[in-house]
């Protein structure tokens, strides 16, 4: 057991919760170490602290907390920092959603308009913390939920030499936990492997009990009597979306921007379960509701929490597990350009992830994922050079972009609306 300092980046954030808890319940290998909230909001720190007492407490384990709103004494002496805020806040998901909505294109916060800009957004604060940690901590590990974590796992690669793993709770890491319940076996009975970008990847491989587990995907969908996308992607693509409800605009456009703007928003679920998620973690943390995580919230699900915890668990304890991260391609998606990120499964340990070899993306998606990649860069590019002529080509790159007139405006107004955000421009 060693001893280790965890600085969370963005400690104020509804996800913290659901990481403390993970950590409160992860065993031995963290055993001694100290966990620091910061946030440059001060306002729910001292809450957020009482909640990790109390959740180390109940769970009788040796760890310490403590909170700050300066960046360089939270990063003093980390062995890990986990990125888990949001530039812009919600005000800025809202935009994101709203402003490309007044031109017909769809708002979403990591893919078409909505996804440059957010990765506008984000990559300038990602690598001021990255700077920050050369200078501080070098040795210590980046797990980045910062998103749109590939944009920002580009950028991380191309301006730093941090040691950094940038992580998702969707696609082939979501899956581990839900295909078993789909199939009614245990976790570790479910061997899942997805390809692709992030928020856009296939699963590759499917194994239930060491059977092939196609089939059996198959077959639970009809008896299920769902005939939605994820079945039609199954049978006329021959392949099961790792990220449905990311992938169903490109097949599904106007559906989608209808489903939209009938409520179906991000912002808007967020708005809906932010108060109730506030509630209950003051009552937890004064004692006067029991500790839990509420699995089926969004913030609370066990996967975000679990999954950057259990990350930190390989590389502390050198314990080699699988997840899905965002990494160079380098032989992972043979069909796929040389360097791109992509998200793959890849053999975590206290030596960094190892991905693993995919193969080819079938022909059905291939198309798809190769434009993906080319906006994803080009809005990487934009956010590292400020230049407006660059954004306008990323959001020409992306497949919901129809008009080169709407990209024009589309920019200026979401570059006015973001300008406080935005100091490379």
């Amino acid at each position: 057991m060693s001893q280790h300092r965890i600085a969370i980046i963005g400690g104020g954030s509804a996800y913290v919760p659901g990481i403390l808890y993970s950590l409160a319940h992860s065993g031995t290998t963290l055993s001694g170490s100290e966990i620091v909230l910061m946030d440059v909001d001060p306002s729910r720190l001292p809450m957020m602290t009482k909640l990790c007492e109390r959740m180390i407490d109940e769970a009788k384990v040796t760890l310490t907390v403590t909170s700050t709103t300066d960046v360089s004494q939270a990063l003093k002496g980390a062995t890990f920092v986990l990125g888990n805020f949001r530039p812009g806040g919600l005000e800025g998901l809202r935009l994101d959603e709203t402003i490309p909505d007044k031109y017909d294109v769809l708002g979403q916060e990591t893919t078409g308009p909505g996804g440059t800009f957010f990765a506008l957004r984000s990559i300038p604060q990602v690598l001021d913390l990255c700077k920050d940690m050369e200078d501080i901590c070098p040795e210590a590990w980046l797990i980045n939920y910062v998103n749109p974590t590939n944009f920002v796992a580009d950028a991380v690669r191309r301006r730093s030499t941090v040691k950094s793993l940038a992580i998702c709770d969707g696609g082939g890491n979501s899956l581990a936990y839900s295909l078993p319940e789909l199939f009614g076996v245990q976790q570790d009975e479910v061997q899942v492997r997805a390809a692709g970008v992030n928020h856009h990847s296939w699963v590759m491989e499917l194994h239930v009990s060491g059977e092939e587990g196609y089939p059996l995907l198959r077959e639970r969908l009809r008896k299920s009597g769902k005939s939605g996308f994820r079945a039609w992607a199954l049978e006329r693509l021959g392949i099961y979306p790792a990220n449905p409800d990311y992938l169903f605009p490109y097949y599904n456009y106007d559906e989608a921007l209808a489903e939209f703007r009938a409520g179906d928003s991000l912002y808007g679920m967020f708005t809906t379960d932010l108060p109730e998620h506030w509630t209950n973690f003051e009552a937890m943390a004064e004692g006067k509701a029991r500790v839990q995580m509420d699995v089926n919230k969004h913030h609370t699900d066990v996967t975000h929490g679990d999954l950057a915890v259990q990350i930190m668990l390989s590389i502390a304890g050198n314990e080699t597990k699988e997840f899905h991260v965002n990494v160079p391609n380098e032989g992972a998606v043979t069909n796929l350009p040389e360097g791109a990120i992509v998200e793959v499964p890849a053999l975590v340990d206290a030596g960094g992830a190892r991905p693993l070899c995919m193969g080819e993306l079938p022909k059905a998606v291939l198309g798809l994922t190769q434009a993906l990649i080319a906006w994803q860069e080009l809005s990487v590019d934009a956010a590292l050079t400020g230049d407006r002529n660059t954004v306008v080509q990323a959001l020409v790159a992306h497949p919901w972009m129809r008009s080169t007139a709407i990209a024009e405006k589309l920019c200026d107004e979401m570059l006015a609306a973001h300008a406080g955000y935005l100091p490379q421009f």
